[in-house]
């Protein structure tokens, strides 16, 4: 990245030059994570992409980030514009790191249907293995300041309290997927070159594997499994390391073509001439404003008038929408899927009074909903939320389900949960939704460990009426 010559005088201009790799590293997150996207890939783009997030697992490892000691509020006070850029340009790149490893854990989980370079690159031409062995020894999410233990939580730095040092971050349980992932895949395991000093490494986080952990990610037993076998000398895969065979292998060439496209040092020096010129500064501070003030104009006409309430049935709104999304991480949702209700006509809507304290009552009609069969869609994920579109309203709630380890544990949880999405006298209604515990559960969330059994059977919704 280009460096201004006064940041404080650029920033603006800064975070343009900044942000949009922050943004485009967060949805490439979360298309990533789906296999459909992950296919339809090109191998060139993925070896690049294997390439460019191997180099970050390495800039993570060399800890340059990671400040320990104690900051003097004074000398915050005194730190100069090249300092306080470095800062941000650092924070930048660790996240950006942090970013890359999620990336990469993602296309471990598809490495069988993957074009075969992509698992050669990962396991071979980068030892993908020893770059994780060290961000498990000494994280570089996690840091002494003050006094306090702080871990890098939704891209902050967040102190942790002492009873919760054992719980896993987003990024602790990345590295362990990603690790089970290379260990225990047996295409994986067949064409690492596993040496003396590899075997020693990788040995080394077997100390970690412990109950605690275990409970956390119950995933990794297998990975522990793996472990006891390579202790004791045993393999159950074949080493292909040791067989003569004729190797042949992709070089990605889009990074080279880029490097050899022209002159980036005459590219710099103009845009130190032009875009960073002290002349087009006041310019490109009031059109940026400008800019600013006609989205916030843009905003504020989007906000809503009130939405006013179908009466029962005279808004002939018999079917009611819902999407459920997922949390990926803090504050970061993906889609899950779209389902729809119906108001059940053979009953009719029956009134109701709903009375707050310190309130005036509302009333409302309410209808039931039609039964439905379980199992026919996507079960409701554990962890996200659920939002309500109904007659031009719509409506948001939090979704916290239980949630089972095992299939078998599933049995365990309650067999019919009741959610709630939407207020009537605030949002003009409300939906109630029935959800039964399936007896087999099919879908499982391997970021979390965790199994989906809650499906949609049933309910009613309750509409304000009008005067």
């Amino acid at each position: 990245m280009m460096r201004p010559p006064d940041p404080h005088r650029h920033p603006v201009t800064y975070n343009k030059l900044n942000k949009p790799t922050s943004a485009l590293l967060g949805g490439a997150e979360i298309t990533l994570y789906h296999q459909e996207a992950c296919e339809a890939v090109d191998e060139d783009s993925l070896l690049e992409l294997c390439d460019w997030c191997y180099r970050k697992l390495l800039l993570l490892n060399t800890r340059q980030h990671k400040q320990t000691r104690d900051q003097d509020p004074k000398a915050l006070l005194d730190v100069s514009a090249e300092e306080d850029f470095q800062a941000k340009l650092q924070e930048a790149d660790f996240g950006a790191a942090t970013s890359a490893l999620t990336i990469l854990r993602y296309l471990s989980d598809y490495l069988n249907i993957l074009p075969l370079g992509v698992l050669t690159r990962m396991v071979r031409t980068n030892d993908t293995l020893m770059a994780l062995v060290p961000l498990l020894e000494d994280p570089p999410w996690v840091r002494k300041r003050n006094k306090k233990t702080e871990k890098f939580i939704g891209n902050v730095w967040t102190a942790v309290e002492p009873k919760e040092l054992l719980r896993l971050t987003q990024h602790d349980a990345q590295v362990w997927l990603l690790l089970n992932n290379l260990l225990v895949d047996p295409k994986a395991r067949a064409k690492y070159d596993m040496d003396a000093y590899r075997k020693e490494a990788v040995l080394r986080v077997r100390r970690y594997l412990n109950d605690i952990l275990l409970d956390q990610l119950p995933i990794l037993r297998d990975l522990q499994r793996v472990l006891d076998e390579l202790t004791m000398g045993v393999s159950s895969q074949p080493d292909e390391s040791q067989t003569t065979r004729l190797i042949i292998e992709q070089v990605p060439v889009l990074r080279d073509a880029l490097l050899k496209q022209g002159d980036w040092q005459q590219i710099a020096e103009t845009q130190q001439r032009t875009f960073f010129s002290q002349a087009s500064s006041t310019q490109q501070s009031r059109s940026q404003m400008d800019e600013m003030l006609k989205a916030l104009d843009f905003m504020c006409n989007l906000q809503p008038d009130k939405p006013q309430a179908p009466a029962g049935h005279e808004a002939n709104q018999t079917d009611v929408r819902y999407e459920l999304w997922r949390r990926v991480k803090e504050d970061v949702f993906e889609r899950w899927e779209e389902q729809t209700c119906s108001l059940n006509p053979a009953k009719p809507a029956e009134p109701v009074t709903v009375e707050a304290e310190g309130a005036a009552p509302v009333q409302g009609l309410r209808h039931r909903l039609q039964a439905v069969e379980p199992d026919v869609s996507k079960p409701f994920p554990a962890n996200g939320k659920i939002v309500v579109r109904y007659g031009g309203m719509i409506a948001e709630a939090l979704l916290e389900l239980p949630a089972p380890s095992t299939r078998v544990g599933a049995a365990e949880l309650p067999a019919v949960v009741w959610l709630t999405a939407g207020l009537l006298a605030t949002d003009s209604f409300a939906l109630q939704l029935k959800l039964k515990r399936t007896e087999k559960p099919k879908t499982r969330d391997r970021a979390a460990g965790v199994w989906y059994i809650y499906h949609a059977v049933g309910g009613a919704m309750t509409v304000l009426t009008t005067e």
